[in-house]
């Protein structure tokens, strides 16, 4: 129990990132069971598929940003767990030990995120009322807490037994030729889901299916970014670390994608799609896009923002690399800060790919007689919601410089003080 204890104490940084994204991810997952048990248990059950739809992309995104925050902790900490099976420790207790230390980190976590939960029920109820769309009064009931602790600490503890089966073997990098087929392989489905849309009679069966491009896209991110990556090389150091540490890169770039595509790419659609009929007026407000997709894209917003937490031995290898090749003071703010614009600018060009094809496949639909070829593309980039993706990629960049340049800060006033 002590070794146990002092595990999680020498980790906090990790886990706090962990509980912070749990915390978040119950509540989400609670204002959407709230949902879907008020809409089934109402009469008419007039909005039970929204509730469905909001539950279903809310448990995707904490699987997956789940999922990868497992992986990097498990990974980071390997050289502890040999050296546990070194002194005689034995690979089950070794496994229960991290598998009881995801359990219940994320469980008090979840339990705490669900009592915040009802602050958001009451404006999200209104904000879907104010858009017309009938709701029945929402609540989080025992049921409900029950259910979101379930899904967080099943994610979390299904995104710790993968890396777990790997922890005791040799760690051997893919080669090249099956990083580039699995880069053809995602740019294929990716090819092939656009070319699906494009058989699409209907312009709003077209902006549906574009959804589910968005998250294909953000699924496929891992795979695609051995190639969309390469510009980096421009960004000297910076970019070097964006390559090299594509595990980490890959669960800060991941949700911004995912958030980015459904407001920008999606929204790009519908309000190009209004303006053809020419209600564009009828748009939906803010605050119904806000209580819609804040379950969905909240928990993958934290966990991307808190992964720097999770890689500060690398951050701090960084400074002390720096300090001892004898580069400037301030070296160490530019690499940081380099690196969130490598982040952000990567995560900019997918979702800027992403409207470019909803814009180009919609303008297909509804003028069949359009231009093609460079013409198709300018139409595609003036189709773009601009506002909306400037702000989103303005706070990715803000929130990821502050969190990398006071983790680094802190790291380097620690190692002075060490060495002092």
């Amino acid at each position: 129990m002590l070794v146990w204890l002092k595990d999680l104490q020498s980790n906090w940084l990790s886990w706090l990132a962990v509980a912070l994204t749990m915390v978040v991810s119950s509540a989400s997952c609670a204002l959407a069971v709230s949902m879907l048990v008020a809409t089934s248990d109402a009469d008419d059950d007039p909005t039970g598929p929204l509730g469905g739809t909001v539950l279903g992309m809310a448990v995707c995104t904490v699987v997956l940003i789940t999922l990868s925050q497992m992986r990097l902790i498990i990974e980071e900490r390997e050289p502890v767990y040999r050296s546990w099976r070194m002194i005689g420790m034995p690979g089950w207790m070794i496994n229960s030990f991290i598998v009881g230390q995801v359990i219940a980190v994320s469980a008090i976590a979840a339990l705490i995120g669900t009592f915040a939960a009802p602050l958001f029920v009451d404006p999200m109820a209104a904000a879907f009322r104010s858009d017309g769309i009938p709701m029945p009064e929402l609540a989080i009931t025992p049921l409900v807490i029950r259910i979101a602790v379930s899904i967080c600490v099943a994610s979390a503890v299904c995104g710790a037994l993968v890396p777990l089966r790997r922890v005791f073997r040799p760690r051997v990098e893919p080669r090249r030729v099956w990083v580039m087929l699995r880069c053809l392989v995602a740019a294929g489905l990716v090819g092939g889901a656009v070319y699906g849309c494009l058989q699409i009679e209907e312009p709003a069966d077209s902006i549906a299916a574009s959804m589910g491009l968005v998250i294909l896209v953000a699924f496929m991110t891992p795979w695609l970014m051995p190639a969309v990556d390469q510009w980096t090389r421009l960004c000297g150091i910076a970019g070097a670390n964006v390559r090299v540490r594509r595990r980490f890169s890959v669960p800060h770039i991941v949700p911004w994608v995912l958030f980015g595509g459904l407001i920008v790419a999606v929204g790009s659609g519908i309000r190009m799609f209004k303006s053809s009929m020419g209600d564009l007026d009828t748009l939906s407000s803010g605050q119904v896009f806000a209580a819609f997709l804040g379950p969905v894209v909240a928990p993958s917003i934290v966990g991307a923002v808190l992964t720097s937490l999770i890689m500060r031995s690398r951050i701090a290898s960084d400074v002390r690399g720096l300090r001892l090749a004898g580069a400037s003071p301030a070296a160490w703010v530019r690499v940081q800060v380099g690196e969130a614009f490598c982040l952000t600018v990567t995560a900019a060009v997918l979702v800027i790919a992403l409207s470019v094809a909803v814009v180009a496949v919609l303008n297909e639909l509804l003028y069949p007689d359009s231009y093609s070829g460079m013409s198709a593309l300018r139409e595609g980039l003036a189709g773009v919601w601009w506002a909306p993706f400037g702000a989103i990629f303005g706070a990715m960049f803000l929130a990821l410089c502050a969190v990398k340049l006071i983790l680094a800060g802190f790291l380097r006033s620690t190692a002075q003080i060490r060495i002092n």
